[in-house]
């Protein structure tokens, strides 16, 4: 047996998924992924602003309590909800919490499409807290909607930028101001850089200490990834992305730009804070997979690092990482903190 702190996913759709949640598109075909997101680019909206309430069933709490418990399963200790769709899905996790039944600590970003800065409040829990906001600047790589600031390689188009520099600081702003955490997803350069426009322009030289996110930060620039390091913008990647992207993304970005997608490492160097997170279910929820996968970029130590938290408890696997193949190490059990 071997021990260490325990893993956290700092970025996924457990409860939509557990909830039976089905996106209006087909996650196998980027075509129908594609015209989601034109749709939404033509009408002003972002994914975070087309949200509805958890499919009708008999027990949410229940369905939420199965999600966390395979996660739990999985050998996290802590994840973080990238997106919260409808206040039904907090009101069910607070019955949970009560009677005793919440199998890991949960972190809560909710879309922005639901949220209202003179209503939303803290809930004061180590076990169970709201964190802050989820809006979205772009679209996806696979499909060709990320925002780019040059024509794909393969296809003669930018991409789609959902919120610019001024419309996203005018939307975050009030959140910003009482002390939310603000993560925006962005994909594309051209969406990294209108983000970080918007960071600046709401905390000033204020950034670092907010620490606002960027969410997946796959197609990066050296002036970007300076920029994210100047103002103290916290990167939550996702390590099986660099891997299960690798084909689409060479056909998509090119050589030159390659050299800066997926870099992690670069990111590190420079001294922007990195998190991970899974995305689950767009990849597998397990911990250990995303670190063998991020450990050949970045080294097993540093994977391990930027994967666990000790604050939030401890993950027991059937062996050490550092002298087991990947498959031979499988989670033992979880002790997450507070429960």
């Amino acid at each position: 047996m071997w021990e260490c702190p325990g893993f956290v996913d700092h970025h996924a759709h457990v409860l939509g998924t557990a909830a039976g949640d089905v996106p209006p598109y087909d996650l196998t075909d980027p075509a129908s992924i594609a015209s989601f997101h034109r749709s939404l680019e033509t009408r002003g909206l972002t994914p975070m602003d087309v949200v509805a309430p958890p499919p009708a069933q008999p027990d949410l709490a229940g369905a939420l309590y199965r999600g966390l418990r395979r996660a739990a399963g999985a050998g996290l200790v802590q994840l973080t909800e990238a997106g919260v769709t409808d206040w039904s899905y907090v009101e069910a996790l607070r019955r949970l919490r009560d009677r005793g039944d919440l199998p890991l600590r949960v972190r809560l970003l909710m879309a922005s499409g639901i949220v209202d800065p003179r209503a939303m409040a803290r809930l004061g829990d180590e076990l169970l807290e709201v964190e802050g906001v989820k809006f979205y600047a772009d679209g996806w790589l696979g499909p060709r909607t990320c925002a780019v600031s040059e024509p794909f390689a393969d296809v003669d188009d930018v991409g789609v930028l959902f919120l610019d520099a001024v419309t996203l600081a005018r939307r975050a702003e009030p959140f910003a101001s009482k002390g939310w955490t603000i993560a925006t997803h962005a994909i594309g350069d051209r969406a990294i850089a209108a983000v970080l426009d918007a960071y600046e322009y709401v905390y000033g030289d204020d950034c670092a200490a907010a620490a606002p996110r960027i969410e997946h930060a796959q197609v990066l620039t050296e002036d970007l990834v300076a920029r994210m390091a100047h103002l103290g913008v916290v990167a939550c990647i996702q390590p099986l992305f660099a891997h299960t992207d690798q084909v689409t993304a060479r056909a998509a970005l090119g050589p030159a730009r390659m050299e800066w997608a997926y870099r992690w490492d670069l990111l590190l160097q420079a001294g922007v804070r990195v998190i991970a997170g899974s995305d689950h279910p767009i990849e597998t929820l397990s911990p250990v997979e995303g670190l063998y996968r991020l450990a050949d970029v970045v080294g097993l130590d540093q994977a391990l690092a930027l994967m666990t938290d000790p604050e939030a408890g401890t993950t027991v696997l059937t062996a050490d990482p550092h002298e087991a193949e990947p498959g031979d190490v499988k989670v033992v059990e979880t002790r997450c903190s507070g429960l």
